[in-house]
């Protein structure tokens, strides 16, 4: 899936924000290489490089990474695919924010990424976690079948906690922390749950003829009537975070 970066940047930067506090978890001290696994727009990778850490910013997508080139010259980023990770450099740490759940080959992209760091290298992550945008993803499947298109399939891994323990020990971690918590999540006063669906499964809206895009953003908000509060409409995140050490 292509990503529109200027909207991930602007519409929708409560994604970038919510990582804010993930980077205080990483206790490394400079100059320790960090790799940033799905880097998106740069932004954190440029936080940690801030900090005096040698940073590597990955993203599969060309436009993100694209822009965070462009908005951070200083910072090394690369596209790649973190279930494929060279491994000619080794690393101290791992960072990661939003993008492990875009990766339904859990167990690959885990052994991927630890195929890349030190022995006892620390690696913190958050990602969608159990019954994450259950309601959102659920309304846009039934939305897209009410028009007579055929099911979508949505690209996702939402683990329990029990789920990406297991993951991350066969992969040749130990974790030392890990959460599952709710975040309904806000949108802005101009979005409604469609407008979400838009950007993260833009690859389903490509499916459906332009003409009957408007049908379908109704039929993704009158069934998310749920998530609409006195002050607005929110969106319900699960998130997973952990930290885990590498073996």
């Amino acid at each position: 899936m292509r990503w529109d970066a200027a909207a991930y940047d602007g519409d929708f930067h409560f994604v970038t924000d919510y990582g804010a506090g993930l980077l205080d978890l990483l206790t490394v001290e400079p100059p320790a290489s960090v790799i940033d696994i799905g880097c998106g727009t740069g932004v954190h990778a440029a936080a940690l490089a801030d900090r005096g850490l040698d940073v590597v910013g990955v993203d599969v997508d060309p436009d993100m990474i694209a822009r965070a080139r462009e908005s951070f010259p200083a910072v090394e980023f690369v596209v790649g695919d973190a279930q494929h990770l060279p491994t000619e450099r080794l690393f101290d740490a791992a960072f990661s924010n939003a993008a492990l759940h875009w990766m339904p080959d859990q167990a690959v992209a885990l052994a991927s990424i630890r195929s890349v760091l030190n022995p006892g290298a620390p690696f913190v992550a958050e990602m969608g976690g159990k019954n994450n945008v259950e309601v959102v993803d659920s309304a846009l499947v039934h939305a897209v079948e009410a028009l007579g298109l055929p099911t979508p399939h949505i690209r996702k891994f939402f683990p329990s906690l029990a789920q990406e323990a297991v993951l991350l020990a066969e992969a040749g971690f130990e974790v030392t922390a890990m959460q599952w918590f709710e975040r309904p999540t806000p949108l802005s006063s101009e979005q409604a749950p469609a407008d979400w669906t838009r950007l993260f499964r833009a690859d389903v809206w490509s499916q459906v003829p332009v003409p009957r895009h408007g049908e379908l953003a109704r039929g993704i908000n009158d069934r998310c009537e749920a998530l609409r509060r006195e002050e607005g409409w929110f969106i319900d995140y699960w998130r997973l975070r952990f930290v885990a050490r590498a073996a």
